[in-house]
């Protein structure tokens, strides 16, 4: 990524105010003189590139929604150098190493289970609000009402998807399916959840909490666990988000952050771009041009087809619906 002159000088401004401490193997902190530490935005990039370049998209949107970031953002990745190279945003860097993920993983080596022990570490190691987005999500409007809401004891997740019983996607079916065999799942400590098609079921691509409910992330390490055992399913995680989040008041976090889990396809549009716009403010200015909510539309429409409708536009079309290529 380049820089401009007038970015870089801004940049080293606002970084003689701060206190620069000292690097580690695992970590290296920015701490930002003015920044609000009781609040804390974190972001987890492991993997896969497409996963890197999701978060420096996450992070464009941010900057647009908060030119100046009152919080604290953290960013928990195995590839920080590649990020730090992207990124001119003051950011705390947690290095993970390949020990640190599969420990977090699991014994079933279950990827999803990493965000939340992650964030029991935060909640451990910090103190405030924090509020995870996976590299998914679009900042669309400023975070403060979320902080604030946080800091009153309010919980976040991305948005209720309503009760199992009623969605009939692959996933749902599955798990209804899991549920039919078993509704029972006894956790380490004796307690017994159970679970109905009635459950309601909580998109976990934004979690906000705050320390006090560090016992209900353990709950849902201990559900999850049971659950991922019993069937792998990948979206045991959020099921078992869900039902440990639901026993404190729950919001959505949809009218700030936008999660297009929907739109994978979009991934080669953000490598296109990244490469085509190297500058930070190129970027900031381009970038709405290409929203994924917008360019989702034929495969959205596709999927709301009935099974003839669908056959019939793969036959007539030859396609089921045309993914976005990026033009500058």
């Amino acid at each position: 990524m380049i820089l401009s002159s007038k970015l870089k000088r801004l940049r080293n401004n606002f970084l003689k105010k701060c206190v620069n401490f000292s690097t580690t193997q695992t970590q290296r902190d920015w701490y930002i003189c003015g920044m609000n530490a009781t609040q804390h935005l974190l972001f987890v990039a492991f993997g896969h590139r497409d996963y890197q370049n999701e978060l420096i998209w996450a992070l464009m949107s941010l900057a647009r929604a908060h030119p100046e970031p009152a919080f604290h953002i953290h960013i928990f990745s195995d590839d920080t150098a590649y990020l730090q190279s992207q990124l001119p945003l003051p950011v705390t860097y947690h290095v993970l190493t390949s020990d640190q993920l599969t420990e977090a993983k699991g014994p079933s080596n279950y990827a999803y289970r990493v965000k939340i022990k992650i964030l029991q570490d935060c909640l451990k190691r910090y103190t405030g609000s924090f509020l995870y987005l996976d590299t998914d999500c679009l900042i669309t409007a400023p975070l403060t009402p979320i902080f604030e809401a946080l800091e009153k004891g309010m919980v976040f997740m991305d948005k209720n998807e309503g009760a199992l019983k009623a969605n009939t996607g692959g996933i749902a079916r599955k798990m209804k399916k899991v549920l039919r065999k078993q509704a029972a799942f006894p956790l380490p400590n004796g307690e017994l959840i159970t679970l109905s098609e009635a459950f309601e079921v909580w998109n976990s691509g934004c979690i906000g909490v705050s320390n006090q409910h560090l016992p209900l992330l353990y709950r849902a390490e201990a559900f999850m666990d049971a659950l991922y055992a019993t069937y792998p399913l990948f979206s045991m995680e959020q099921i078992a988000v869900s039902e440990a989040l639901q026993r404190e008041p729950l919001a959505e976090s949809k009218n700030w952050v936008h999660h297009y889990w929907y739109f994978k396809e979009f991934r080669p549009v953000i490598q296109a771009f990244l490469a085509h716009y190297p500058v930070w403010e190129d970027r900031l200015e381009k970038a709405p041009l290409w929203d994924p909510w917008q360019l989702s539309a034929g495969k959205r429409r596709y999927k709301q087809l009935g099974f003839w409708g669908r056959t019939f536009q793969k036959i007539s079309l030859g396609y089921r619906w045309k993914n976005p290529e990026f033009r500058p």
